[in-house]
């Protein structure tokens, strides 16, 4: 079975004219739209009668009917330089005003491909995330799509970059048919397909911050340290690395294994579960940084004012995503019986609404250097041979101790479930003198 590319369906559908589309995909994680060059003169404006309008080699064709009233349409190419803040892999950039214009009759865009092949993807305005790619087999012809609506812009990728793409789909399927041969996934009500790679994190500006107190982005300074070292702030999520060295968002609900990942600390992205120790040492290594350790992760989560949480020295129920009833697997699986507890590698089981949350989310489960979530959401793997992971989860957070104490110590190091992340620790970058 092949695996399916989910986002938000919203308002925009893409179709591929005389070709086969591929399966859906996100787009690379994105900055905002780059303002495109300023137009010396308004184009004319196509009414209800339809009409053409071409511009910077792509062209937007809108049937009689499409429109009610008259619109003034604009195309810009983004090329060179300006394409630094879209996703990597982009050889020619498309942005369309006003984006979100909405079609009563399909519209067609005709995109032209430099070299032949490829692919063209586009996405809807901020918030409305569907994206979809599509082969590009014209040989250098523009490629026509038909859409109900006007996305904000479209990327048209590299032939190199769109190769790499194709091969990680086809080892992401081979993925999810090996996890559902090995551990039997059921679906369950309509709550998630366990063969669908749902990639929450697609499309969304998840670039890491600026570091705190001279760390690396993303991190922040533990306290008390000597030597000096850094944490990232929020728990990790995952890009993957594709064969041309570009970042694709990876799913937070299947286990990485087989695959080129690398920890990324930012605000808002749901962190990765089903990770092993093993995997997350890599994930941290492949970003420059390695697993806490202990002692270290523990001096992170009470912070500089010592306290037993990372808030303060009361526990204060529901600061942090620290307690869940009923127990997630209980009731995706819709069941009360123990059996449940030898599912608890199913990809569904952390998207049951009320469950893993993104990072930051509980604005207040945070310590005076602003490192989030750090009891609670997700355990962390830390850097102990024999497995350690600490602070609970979003179902506990006190069989194992309380707070920053927690730790569970009964799983070596290649373990993982639904529950278990992890977070990154760096030795603190040296400052010249």
């Amino acid at each position: 079975m092949n695996a399916r590319y989910l986002a938000p369906l919203g308002a925009l559908a893409l179709l591929a004219a005389c070709t086969k589309p591929s399966p859906p995909a996100p787009l690379l994680d994105a900055a905002p739209v780059a303002v495109a060059a300023p137009i010396d003169a308004a184009p004319p404006g196509i009414g209800e009668s339809g009409g053409t309008l071409a511009s910077d080699g792509a062209t937007l064709t809108v049937p009689e009917g499409a429109l009610k009233g008259s619109r003034v349409f604009t195309i810009a190419a983004v090329r060179g330089d300006a394409l630094a803040s879209w996703p990597r892999g982009t050889q020619l950039g498309f942005v369309f005003t006003p984006a979100g214009e909405r079609f009563r009759v399909p519209a067609t865009i005709a995109l032209p491909h430099p070299d032949g092949g490829g692919e063209i993807v586009c996405e809807n305005q901020p918030g409305d995330r569907m994206q979809t790619q599509f082969d590009g087999t014209f040989d250098g012809k523009p490629l026509p799509v038909h859409l109900s609506m006007l996305p904000r812009r479209c990327a048209v990728y590299t032939p190199e970059h769109a190769k790499a793409l194709q091969a990680a789909r086809a080892k992401e399927a081979a993925m999810v048919d090996k996890g559902n041969t090995s551990f039997h996934w059921e679906i369950k009500g309509q709550v998630c397909d366990p063969h669908d790679l749902v990639r929450p994190n697609a499309g969304r500006d998840l670039r890491e911050p600026p570091g705190v107190g001279g760390c690396p982005a993303g991190m922040a300074p533990i306290p008390g340290r000597t030597p000096a070292a850094c944490v990232d702030r929020w728990e990790p999520h995952l890009v993957e690395v594709l064969d041309d060295g570009t970042e694709h968002t990876w799913t937070p609900y299947f286990n990485p294994a087989g695959l080129k990942v690398r920890a990324k600390s930012a605000p808002g992205a749901v962190p990765q579960a089903y990770i092993s120790q093993v995997q997350a040492g890599a994930a941290c290594a492949a970003s420059g940084k390695r697993l806490c350790k202990d002692d270290e992760w523990v001096a992170a989560c009470k912070g500089s004012k010592r306290t037993q949480f990372p808030y303060g020295s009361d526990e204060k129920r529901g600061t942090c995503n620290d307690h869940r009833d009923p127990h997630p697997a209980m009731q995706y699986l819709e069941s009360k019986d123990l059996s449940v507890f030898t599912k608890l590698e199913h990809p569904c089981i952390n998207q049951v609404p009320d469950s893993l949350l993104p990072g930051g989310a509980k604005t207040s489960c945070a310590t005076p250097e602003g490192v989030f979530d750090i009891v609670g959401n997700l355990h962390e793997w830390t850097a102990d041979p024999s497995g350690h992971f600490r602070g609970g989860y979003y179902v506990d957070t006190w069989l194992n101790g309380h707070g920053c104490d927690y730790v569970t110590t009964a799983h070596e190091a290649r373990y993982w479930d639904y529950s278990t992340g992890f977070r990154c620790c760096a030795d603190a970058p040296t400052r010249d003198k």
